[in-house]
């Protein structure tokens, strides 16, 4: 996956008067065994942006194939974040257990009533491996790193251009949140 296919990987959900774009950072791309911090940006048509002390929500995350009975695997407690000109909106950070596919629960009723209708979201998410697990190298795994070090390097510091091409994404994200803002406040 390239930078920019990182960048625009937010969630949006809609739900009556109420939508909510997910993000989880690093890059929406959550990998197992590592924390992350996933806020919602949770807006009522208007743009009347709910903070998360105006409302009282609860995040519970499903591994799927999810049954009727299932306990989730996380509950994670929520707090108030700030992030990309958000402010004070329900964020949380944990650690999702292992690869594969999960769902994040979030349900929300105001503070006060009246303020906006209780509401449930449901964002699916897919969980990529995590760091690598150090065990003595087998003479196997010797030669595959031996192989694999006179390969073109992978550097962990990002080309000039990739770099552009993310920060390209990330403004593309941006203005495509305010059209889709727009679009969904002017129903």
């Amino acid at each position: 996956m390239t930078n920019s296919q990182q960048a625009i990987a937010h969630k949006v959900e809609v739900v009556g008067e109420v939508g909510a774009t997910l993000h989880i950072e690093p890059n929406d791309t959550p990998r197992a065994g590592e924390e992350v911090l996933a806020w919602f940006a949770l807006t009522q048509r208007g743009g009347q942006v709910i903070a998360e002390a105006d409302s009282r929500c609860e995040l519970v995350v499903y591994a799927q194939p999810r049954t009727s009975n299932a306990a989730p695997v996380l509950t994670p407690a929520l707090t108030a974040v700030d992030a990309e000109g958000y402010r004070d909106i329900p964020g949380a950070r944990f650690t999702f257990p292992k690869v594969g596919a999960y769902t994040l629960l979030l349900s929300c009723i105001p503070e006060q009533a009246g303020n906006f209708d209780p509401f449930e979201l449901d964002f699916e998410v897919t969980v990529a491996a995590g760091p690598a697990v150090s065990a003595p190298p087998s003479s196997e795994t010797a030669e595959t790193e031996a192989t694999s070090t006179n390969a073109a390097p992978t550097s962990a510091a990002a080309s000039p251009v990739s770099k552009f091409v993310w920060v390209v994404g990330i403004v593309g994200l941006i203005l495509l949140s305010a059209i889709a803002v727009s679009i969904w406040q002017s129903r």
